[in-house]
C-alpha cells in the first residue's frame, strides 16, 4: 500500500511540474512580427510554369508561415522559380522568389500579405477614400471548434489578419466590404459585412485538400500515394469511449485484422491476428509506439493507428516483426501555444452475458439414479433419500455465487503547451477493472512525459518517458476440469457456501472466521457419502482464498536528436533504455473440507527482470527534379542488447494462514523445493534502407532491404527484401475528363519477406546439459556418489530464420469527391522454414527435442472495405463495412506428413497439422448420430460380421469406421475444419447532429469450429460430479435427442473418444459497441463562465447481444478453439465524461 501511495504521490508532483513547465513555456507562445522577421529559413523551390497558388503552397509547407492575398491572384503565372537558400531571413527568401514576377509583399501581424505591385498605390488610395469601421468575428469548423490561424482578408485589398486561439479576429474594413476567409484543408468563404459589425463564419472541409497522412515504417506518406497494404484509423471520441483498451478499439475497424478475446479474465489480453496464422508462437504483432518497438502506451493518448499488413510495409522492421505484422501507434504530441488540458473519466459495470445451466439437487439425484438403474448397478449411497436426505434439496446456485456484477473505472488526464522552442506533453491514467469472477481484478497506472526542444533551425532534441504499472489477480481458470468455472458446475447444489451444523448454526474455524462448506457437511462425515460427489472443491472458497500479488512495471526512456542540416535531409538518432520487472507471489492455503486431503500450505515468489537498450539512427533525404520526379531515400542502422534474470523460491508448512503470517519467515520447511535462478542475454544488429520514387503523381515505386543479425542462431544473419508499386490512373490526363466522378483510382502490388525468430530461445542452437547424480563409483552410490551430466537436447547448427514471404495485389477507388471509397486486396502469405520441435526417437536419451525448420504454411484470401461519409443538412454521418476471406493450408512439414499437437481438454487431444489441411486443424473421429435401437447397434458390423462397436446400445454414439478395418481407433480420425474463421466481417457507423453523436459496431466471424470440451466434463453420469442441465434432454428421456444415453459406465466410450460430437459451428454476429454522446453547447458553457471549455457526456455498451449457434457460454474462446469452461466475455455498460479546456 505504501508503494502505491508513493507512486501516486510521485505521479501527482510530476504532473504539477510539467503543468508549470507548460505554462511558463506558453508565456512565450505568441511570436511577434519581429520574431518572424528574425527567423531563418531553408527553402528549395524548382517550379516550372508555376502559378502563384503553387508557389505559395510550397512556401507554406517549407516555411510554416501564413500567407494572405486575394484568391483572384491564384492563377497568375509567375513563370519559372528556382530558389535554393539556406539559413536566410524571410525578406531575403521572398525577394528571391518574387523577383521579377510583378508580385509585392509586406509582413503584417505575423502573416505575409501578397498583392500586385501595380495595384498597390491604387488599392491603398481606394481604401483610404472609403469610410472604414471595426469588424469583429469568429471562425469555427463544422463541429463548432475554433479555427486557429485562418486568413481573413478584405477582398480586393491587402488588408488582412489571422484568427486567434479562440478563432476570433478584428480588422478595419469598408462598410460594404466583403471578407475572404481561408484555411488549409477548408473551402474559402466570402462574407459580406454590409450592415454588420460582427460576423460568425463556419468553414467547410475541402475533401480534395484534406490529404490523410498514414504513418508507415520510419516515415509517413499520403494515403492516396500508398503502394503498400496499410490500414489506418483515427482515434475519434466515439472510439476512445470504448472501455476495452486498444484491441477493443481496433476490432471491426479494418479488414484482415482479427481480434480474439481469450475469455474475460481481467489479466488476459486479446490476441491480434493479421491475415491468418502462420506460426504458433511467432504470430504476435509488433507494436511500434512513436517509433519505439514495444513501448507501453495509454489508449487514451493514441492519436492514430496504422496496421502494416503486407511484407512491403512491415519488412523494414525486420526480425522484430515475426510473421504477425506491425501495428504503428502514433500518440498525442506536445503542441505549442496556450496550455491545453484534456480529461476523461468513466465508470461502468460488467457481467456475464450467458451462464451454463446445471442440474438442481433433485434433478441430479434422479438423473444419476436413472443412470445406475439403466446400467444395472447399485445406486450410490449418497443418492439414497433414506440414508442422506440432505442431498435431496437444492441450496446453492454455485455459478451465481462465483460470478458477480463487477465495476470498472477509468481516469485519464493530459496537459500540453509551450512555445515553438520548448513544448511539453504529459499524461497520466488509472484503471481498475474487477473481474466478473469473485476476487479477481486488474489495476493499472500509466504515465507519459514528452519534451520537445528546438535548439535552432536545424537541430531539435526530444525526450520521451513512458511508465506502466500493473497488478491484479487471475481467475484460476485453466479451461479444463480443474478450472474454477468447471468446479462450480461440478459442485453439488445441495451443499452450502459455508459450513452449518445440523441445527443450522454457522460453524466457525480456528481463525475465528466461518468455515467453508464441502460437498457434504461435516456432520455427515461418518455416513460415507462424500465420494458420491467426486473430488470437487468449494469454488467460492478457492476464489476467496486466492492470495496473489502480480505486479508488472515497465519503463521506457527515449532520447532523440533530429537534425536538418540540408534542405530535404533529416537525420534522426534515438536511444532507448527500458526496464521490465515482473513478480508473482502466491500463498496457497490448506483445504480443510470434508472428503479433501489437507494439503500442505505454501508460498512461492518468482521474479523476472529484463533490461535492454536500443540505438537506432536513420537518415532521410527527399528531393525533386522539377515538379514531376520526386525521390525519397532512407537508410538506417540499429543495434540492441537485452538481458533477463529469473529466480524462484517456495517455502512450505506455515503454522498460521492469516494475512500477517503469509511471509517467508513464518515458513517451517525450506528444503522441499530447491530455489531456482537463471540469467540470459542476447544482442542484435540491423541495417536497413528504403528508396521511393514517384512520377507526376501517377507512378509510385518503393523498395526496401533489411539486414538482421542475432545471437540466437548459429546462422547469425539474413537479408529480407521488399518492393511495391502503384499506378494512380485517376491522375492520368486522359482519365480526369473521361470519368470525372472518380476522384481516385489506384492499382497496387507488393512483395516482400519478413524474418521471424520469436519462437527461438536465446541458446536454442547450443548443446544443453543437465546435472544427473546417476553414476556410482566402485558400485556403491551411497558412499561414493559421483555427479555426471546428460544431454538435455541436441545441438542444431542448421536452424535458420523462419521467413514469411508475402504477395499483395489491390486497388483503391474513391467516388463522388471522396465521399464513397472502396479498397480491395488479394493477399498470399507463405510462412516457410517453420520453427517447431523436431521428432526424435525415444532411444535418443534426451529430455526435449531440439528446434528445427519443419515446413511451410500458406494464408491467402481477399479483403474488401467500403466507406461512405457525407453531410445532410446539419447531420454528419458515415457508414463503413469490411469483409475478409481466409484460407489457411499447410504446404509441407519437412520429412513428415503430419504433426500432432498436445493441446488438450480433459485428455482429449483434437488438434493436428497435416499437409493439405489448415494449421492446427481439428483431427477427430466422425460420428453418425446415435443408435436408435439395440438392433441397429448390433447390425453395425465389419466385413467378417463382427460388431464394430462391441458395447454399443441404443442411445450410444455411432462412430464411423473411416479406414474400413472394422475397428474404431485413432486411425479413423479425419480432418474437420479449424478454429480459424474462413471469413470475418464488420459494419460500423456514426453520426453527429447539434452536439449529439452516436456510433455502433457490428462484428462477426464465420466458417470456424469450436471444440466444446465442456460436454466431456458435464455430460457423463459416471464421474460423481454435478451435470449439465442438457442431460435432461438425453436419449434416456428423448429418443430423438443427439445426447447419448445416461450410463454409469461409459462402455461405448461416448465421452472419452476424440470425436466430432464435440465440434460446433463457432460463427457469430455481435453488437460489439453502441455509444451515444452529447457535447454541451459552447454558448451554454460561456453563459456559466466556462468559455473555452468543452464537455462531452457519453454512454457506451459493449457486447450487447450475440447471435450464434454455439451452445457454450461464449463463442470467443481463444486461438485454438478449445473450450473447457473458458471465462466468458463480459457485457459492459459504462458512463463517461470528457472535459477539455
Amino acid at each position: 500500500m505504501n508503494k502505491k501511495k508513493n507512486l501516486l504521490f510521485s505521479i501527482k508532483h510530476a504532473c504539477v511540474g510539467i503543468s508549470l513547465c507548460c505554462m511558463v513555456a506558453g508565456a512565450e507562445a505568441a511570436p511577434t512580427n519581429s520574431s518572424v522577421l528574425s527567423q531563418k529559413f531553408d527553402v528549395e523551390l524548382y517550379l516550372k510554369n508555376a502559378t502563384l497558388k503553387s508557389v505559395v503552397s510550397s512556401l507554406k509547407e517549407q516555411m510554416e508561415i501564413a500567407f494572405s492575398y486575394d484568391t483572384a491572384l491564384d492563377v497568375i503565372n509567375v513563370n519559372n522559380v528556382s530558389v535554393n537558400v539556406k539559413n536566410e531571413n524571410i525578406q531575403s527568401v521572398l525577394d528571391k522568389v518574387f523577383n521579377g514576377t510583378g508580385i509585392s509583399y509586406r509582413i503584417e501581424d505575423k502573416i505575409v500579405v501578397l498583392y500586385r505591385a501595380s495595384d498597390n498605390k491604387e488599392l491603398r488610395s481606394s481604401v483610404n477614400q472609403q469610410s472604414t469601421r471595426k469588424v469583429t468575428g469568429v471562425v469555427k469548423d463544422a463541429s463548432g471548434e475554433p479555427v486557429i490561424g485562418a486568413n481573413v482578408v478584405v477582398k480586393g485589398t491587402t488588408t488582412g489578419v489571422i484568427t486567434g486561439m479562440d478563432g476570433d479576429f478584428q480588422l478595419e474594413a469598408a462598410s460594404n466590404a466583403v471578407l475572404v476567409i481561408s484555411y488549409i484543408g477548408y473551402l474559402p468563404q466570402e462574407v459580406s459585412v454590409a450592415g454588420k459589425s460582427s460576423v460568425n463564419v463556419v468553414l467547410k472541409e475541402d475533401t480534395q485538400k484534406l490529404e490523410e497522412v498514414v504513418v508507415v515504417g520510419y516515415g509517413d506518406t499520403r494515403k492516396k500515394d500508398l503502394s503498400m497494404a496499410v490500414s489506418s484509423v483515427k482515434m475519434d471520441a466515439n472510439i476512445k469511449s470504448r472501455p476495452l483498451g486498444l484491441e477493443g478499439m481496433l476490432q471491426g475497424q479494418m479488414p484482415g485484422v482479427t481480434i480474439s478475446n481469450n475469455g474475460g479474465d481481467p489479466m488476459s489480453s486479446p490476441s491480434i491476428t493479421i491475415r491468418g496464422q502462420g506460426s504458433r508462437t511467432g504470430d504476435n504483432v509488433l507494436y511500434i509506439v512513436d517509433g519505439v518497438p514495444g513501448a507501453p502506451f495509454n489508449a487514451e493518448d493514441v492519436e492514430s493507428i496504422s496496421v502494416l499488413k503486407d511484407a512491403a510495409s512491415a519488412a523494414i522492421y525486420g526480425a522484430h516483426v515475426g510473421s504477425g505484422g506491425v501495428i504503428v501507434v502514433t500518440t498525442k504530441q506536445a503542441q505549442s501555444g496556450k496550455v491545453k488540458v484534456d480529461a476523461n473519466v468513466y465508470y461502468g459495470i460488467q457481467s456475464a452475458a450467458k451462464l451454463p445451466e446445471v442440474l438442481t439437487a433433485e434433478q441430479y439425484v434422479k438423473v444419476r439414479t436413472d443412470a445406475a438403474n439403466a446400467s444395472g448397478i447399485s445406486v450410490p449411497s449418497g443418492l439414497n433419500p433414506t440414508l442422506y436426505p440432505y442431498g435431496q434439496t437444492t441450496r446453492t446456485d454455485w455459478l451465481d455465487e462465483i460470478f458477480r456484477t463487477a465495476g470498472i473505472q477509468h481516469y485519464a488526464a493530459s496537459i500540453t503547451g509551450g512555445s515553438d522552442n520548448l513544448k511539453a506533453f504529459a499524461s497520466v491514467s488509472y484503471d481498475k477493472k474487477q473481474g466478473i469472477l469473485l476476487n479477481t481484478y486488474k489495476e493499472n497506472i500509466g504515465a507519459r512525459v514528452n519534451l520537445d526542444f528546438k535548439i535552432n533551425n536545424w537541430l531539435s532534441f526530444l525526450q520521451r518517458v513512458n511508465f506502466d504499472h500493473t497488478n491484479g489477480q487471475g481467475d484460476l481458470n485453466t479451461s479444463s476440469h480443474t478450472g474454477i468455472i468447471a468446479q462450480a458446475m461440478f459442485m453439488p447444489r445441495s451443499a452450502t457456501v459455508y459450513e452449518y451444523d445440523q441445527q443450522g448454526n454457522l460453524v466457525m474455524g480456528d481463525n475465528g472466521q466461518p468455515m467453508y462448506g464441502g460437498t457434504v457437511p461435516l456432520w455427515a462425515s461418518d455416513l460415507g457419502v462424500a465420494g458420491t460427489f467426486g473430488e470437487v472443491q468449494n469454488p467460492v472458497a478457492k476464489l476467496n482464498r486466492l492470495r496473489q500479488y502480480r505486479p508488472e512495471q515497465t519503463i521506457f526512456s527515449t532520447s532523440s536528436f533530429i537534425m536538418k542540416p540540408l534542405a530535404g535531409l533529416t537525420i534522426k538518432s534515438d536511444f532507448t533504455v527500458s526496464s521490465y520487472n515482473r513478480q508473482f507471489e502466491e500463498f496457497n492455503m490448506k483445504v480443510p473440507e470434508i472428503g479433501k486431503p489437507l494439503n500442505e500450505n505454501s508460498k512461492v515468489i518468482r521474479d523476472w527482470a529484463d533490461k535492454s537498450w536500443l540505438w537506432e539512427t536513420t537518415a532521410t533525404y527527399s528531393f525533386a527534379l522539377n515538379e514531376k520526379h520526386l525521390f525519397s531515400l532512407m537508410g538506417g542502422y540499429t543495434m540492441g542488447y537485452d538481458n533477463s534474470r529469473y529466480n524462484s523460491t517456495t517455502v512450505y508448512d506455515f503454522s498460521y494462514e492469516d494475512d500477517w503470517a503469509q511471509h517467508f519467515v513464518n515458513g517451517n520447511n525450506w528444503s522441499k523445493t530447491k530455489p531456482e535462478d537463471s540469467f540470459s542475454e542476447e544482442s542484435k544488429v540491423s541495417g536497413f534502407g528504403r528508396a521511393s520514387y514517384s512520377f507526376d503523381d501517377r507512378y509510385f515505386l518503393t523498395g526496401s532491404l533489411r539486414y538482421d543479425a542475432t545471437s540466437k542462431l548459429f546462422e547469425r544473419s539474413d537479408i529480407f527484401p521488399a518492393v511495391s508499386g502503384a499506378w494512380k490512373l485517376s491522375s492520368e490526363p486522359f482519365f480526369k475528363d473521361v470519368v470525372p466522378a472518380i476522384s481516385l483510382l489506384k492499382l497496387r502490388a507488393s512483395w516482400g519477406q519478413i524474418g521471424n525468430i520469436a519462437s527461438v530461445g536465446r541458446y536454442a542452437y547450443n548443446v544443453k546439459l543437465t546435472e544427473s547424480p546417476w553414476f556410482t563409483y566402485f558400485g556403491n552410490q551411497a558412499q561414493n556418489p559421483v555427479k555426471g551430466y546428460s544431454l538435455q537436447t541436441f545441438q542444431n547448427l542448421g536452424l535458420v530464420w523462419e521467413t514469411s514471404q508475402q504477395l499483395d495485389l489491390g486497388f483503391d477507388l474513391n467516388l463522388i469527391n471522396d465521399k464513397l471509397s472502396f479498397t480491395v486486396d488479394y493477399f498470399k502469405k507463405d510462412t516457410k522454414d517453420l520453427i517447431e520441435e523436431m521428432t526424435v526417437p525415444s532411444v535418443a536419451g534426451i529430455q526435449s527435442a531440439p528446434l528445427g525448420n519443419v515446413g511451410k504454411v500458406r494464408n491467402s484470401g481477399w479483403e474488401f472495405a467500403a466507406n461512405w461519409s457525407d453531410k445532410a443538412g446539419e447531420v454528419t454521418y458515415s457508414l463503413g463495412a469490411n469483409f475478409t476471406t481466409l484460407k489457411n493450408e499447410v504446404l509441407n512439414l519437412g520429412d513428415r506428413d503430419y504433426m500432432p499437437h498436445s493441446d488438450e481438454v480433459r485428455s482429449l487431444t483434437p488438434l493436428q497439422s497435416a499437409v493439405g489441411q489448415p494449421w492446427y486443424a481439428f483431427y477427430v473421429i466422425q460420428t453418425d448420430g446415435l443408435f436408435k435401437t439395440d438392433q441397429e447397434a448390433a447390425a453395425y458390423v465389419n466385413k467378417d460380421g463382427n460388431k464394430i462397436q462391441a458395447s454399443a446400445k441404443a442411445g450410444d454414439i455411432k462412430f464411423i469406421d473411416a479406414n474400413g478395418d472394422g475397428v474404431i481407433n485413432d486411425k479413423d480420425r479425419v480432418y474437420k475444419g479449424s478454429y480459424a474463421p474462413k471469413y470475418t466481417f464488420a459494419l460500423n457507423g456514426s453520426m453527429a447532429w447539434n452536439g449529439f453523436d452516436m456510433s455502433f459496431l457490428f462484428q462477426g466471424v464465420g466458417g470456424n469450429k469450436i471444440f466444446n470440451g465442456v460436454k466431456t466434463m458435464t455430460y457423463p453420469a459416471d464421474q460423481g460430479f454435478n451435470m449439465s442441465a442438457d442431460v435432461l434432454n438425453s436419449f434416456t428421456y428423448n429418443s430423438s435427442s443427439n445426447i447419448p444415453r445416461l450410463a454409469m459406465n461409459d462402455a461405448n466410450k461416448n465421452y472419452s473418444t476424440t470425436s466430432d460430437f464435440y465440434l460446433e459451428d463457432g460463427s457469430y454476429l455481435r453488437l460489439k459497441n453502441l455509444t451515444i454522446g452529447y457535447t454541451l453547447p459552447k454558448a451554454f458553457m460561456s453563459s456559466i463562465g466556462c468559455a473555452g471549455t468543452g464537455v462531452r457526456l457519453y454512454a457506451t455498451g459493449e457486447n450487447l447481444f450475440t447471435v450464434t449457434g454455439y451452445d457454450g457460454m461464449d463463442p470467443e474462446v481463444g486461438r485454438m478453439g478449445l473450450d473447457g469452461g473458458k471465462y466468458p466475455v463480459a457485457r459492459v455498460f459504462s458512463f463517461g465524461l470528457n472535459v477539455n479546456f
